[in-house]
């Protein structure tokens, strides 16, 4: 069963320095919680050189 959680987080570009604020929507293959999910979403952040900070998950 595929798991979406929707999220609001306010992120950093480590590029340009910039904050801007975020809404978008994780999808999951499987089931997962929503700690696991906020580990998941702040993990890609990162990656994508965007850390999140208040990172807000609604169901």
């Amino acid at each position: 069963m595929k798991r979406s959680y929707r999220f609001t987080a306010t992120v950093t570009d480590l590029n340009t320095g910039k904050r801007e604020q975020v809404s978008d929507t994780a999808h999951f293959d499987n089931l997962v919680s929503k700690a696991d999910a906020w580990t998941a979403i702040s993990n890609e952040l990162s990656l994508q050189k965007r850390p999140g900070a208040q990172i807000t998950i609604t169901d």
